[in-house]
């Protein structure tokens, strides 16, 4: 799984720097803290065939290993700001998922509508040093006792799903839908390992994907949307050819995440520099409307939920309010009914398009 060359070593010592710096000014978490989840919330959201809520946790743990290690990490994550970079004790991480159980339990138990839940760590759900057997244990007792939670969907790097992790996972979750979120960023192995550092090669995320198949466990495939380096062009390209291939492998779920330029990240030190902008939504819709037909999504999900969306940090076209809210309030109509016509009957642009016409071959 190792992919080095002299421009993948190049980036790796440029993210290592901007990580340390990041790291230095990381404050140890008071007991407290570590006793409660970063953060819960409850939204609309679109399940496999209908539309539901999602119930989201992200807890808190030492913090991904990729970004701790010698690689340090993805160009585009600052999300090692939320970890604790010491151990998080097991009692301690149950506490987190406990005390967001507690908070919505009743709101999800008296919803009229069904429920995905979301456990992210800002790493990786399956790797030992952050979410111990014990833990993942407890959160599955849990879940299963939960009859309004139908989904669920944790996120891991390739390297710790096993056979070992996907039956435990199956054996206590019998009769819900499971989802393993993977970030593959895009199919294209060059751009995904010299341009955003992941480490890893379309050919092991196979091989993952054939294996959760044998264990009746879907893959939701993340996809960055503008990786640093390229033009709005480029970027409509790499995301278009990514959902092909994508759909071609009879993946369950394609999230589309526009690049959001993070604290301490590699990406911020371009975007400082102005030579990285984040994406235009103009891109987005076309990247879309040329990616997929409404065949395609009776046999694949699509969903995207943009972080900061409508601020220079994440996707936006022009700053006008108006602007953004209309491109936002398009998107999620789309996720949550999977219908493309709504994109066509509700597009309009703003007089910013003719600036991103002038600026869509520059980074």
């Amino acid at each position: 799984m190792k992919v080095s060359d002299k421009k993948t070593d190049n980036l790796i010592e440029k993210i290592k720097f901007f990580r340390v710096q990041t790291l230095k000014n990381i404050k140890p978490y008071s007991k407290e803290q570590l006793n409660k989840p970063v953060s819960f919330w409850i939204k609309k959201d679109r399940l496999l065939n209908e539309i539901g809520k999602e119930f989201t946790i992200i807890l808190r743990t030492r913090g991904c290993n990729w970004a701790l290690g010698e690689t340090g990490g993805c160009s585009m994550c600052g999300y090692i700001q939320d970890a604790n970079i010491e151990d998080v004790n097991a009692n301690q991480i149950m506490n987190q998922f406990d005390y967001a159980l507690q908070n919505k339990l009743d709101e999800i138990e008296n919803d009229e509508y069904n429920y995905v839940i979301k456990l992210f760590n800002s790493g990786s759900f399956f790797d030992e040093s952050e979410v111990t057997q014990q833990v993942r244990t407890h959160i599955y007792e849990k879940i299963a006792e939960i009859k309004k939670l139908k989904e669920i969907v944790v996120e891991s790097r390739v390297e710790y799903i096993t056979s070992e992790k996907l039956k435990e996972i199956r054996d206590f979750l019998k009769n819900k839908y499971i989802e393993i979120g993977i970030g593959l960023e895009t199919s294209d192995d060059y751009i995904r390992n010299n341009y955003i550092n992941k480490g890893l090669l379309f050919e092991d995320f196979k091989k993952s994907v054939q294996l959760c198949k044998e264990y009746g466990i879907g893959i939701k495939a993340y996809l960055l949307f503008k990786p640093p380096f390229l033009n709005e062009i480029g970027a409509i390209d790499d995301c278009e050819n990514s959902i092909k291939t994508l759909i071609n492998l009879n993946i369950n779920t394609i999230s589309i995440n526009p690049l959001n330029i993070q604290k301490g990240s590699f990406v911020e030190h371009l975007w400082y520099q102005n030579r990285y902008r984040s994406p235009w939504f103009y891109s987005l819709i076309k990247c879309l409307k040329k990616s997929i037909t409404q065949k395609d999504l009776k046999n694949i999900r699509l969903v995207s939920d943009p972080s900061g969306a409508g601020t220079k940090r994440g996707i936006h076209n022009c700053l006008k309010r108006e602007c953004n809210e209309n491109m936002m309030e398009i998107l999620r109509n789309f996720v949550l009914n999977q219908d493309l016509n709504y994109i066509e009957k509700h597009y309009n642009t703003c007089n910013c398009r003719t600036k991103y016409q002038l600026q869509r071959h520059y980074c």
